[in-house]
């Protein structure tokens, strides 16, 4: 009775644990990085090839054409990932990691998004163009419970 009530203590434990597990985003290649880094779809192609199949929504579509300019993708891990190229500024995207560490976030812009023209904040929640106001991409991260959430613009 004893090695029963034990069993019961050790996967009850055992669940706890694994329930606040946070995730870690998989490192791509930098041969990966390289051949996707300048596609419009470099993130659904990361979380597609690491982290598996995805659902697709169609937002919206250009009102003269019936071509689609905003998307939400939803991966088997929880990731969400919203993206609109309606505006002819440029794009804005947002993404949702649920469970998932800010340094993981952080490492996916400086994966995808990190170059000479721009630079952290002291608190490493904006990523932008040292000059404020130029062409380039503007990320920010904002952490909440159980998640992260990066929305970022790129244009001219």
């Amino acid at each position: 009775m004893k090695k029963t009530a034990l069993i019961a203590i050790i996967l009850l434990f055992r669940c706890l644990i694994l329930s606040g597990q946070i995730n870690k985003l998989p490192i791509p290649t930098k041969s990966f990085i390289e051949r996707t880094i300048y596609s419009g779809d470099f993130e659904e192609k990361y979380f597609t090839k690491y982290l598996g199949k995805k659902s697709e929504h169609i937002l919206k579509r250009f009102n003269d054409s019936k071509d689609v300019c905003a998307k939400e993708y939803q991966f088997k891990t929880g990731i969400k990932l919203k993206k609109n190229s309606c505006s002819e500024a440029g794009t804005e995207a947002e993404i949702i990691f649920p469970n998932y560490s800010k340094n993981d976030v952080i490492k996916f812009i400086e994966w995808f998004f990190k170059n000479d023209y721009s630079k952290w904040n002291k608190s490493k929640t904006n990523y932008q163009p040292k000059e404020d106001g130029d062409a380039g991409c503007y990320l920010e991260i904002k952490e909440l419970k159980d998640k992260i959430i990066l929305s970022y613009s790129c244009g001219c």
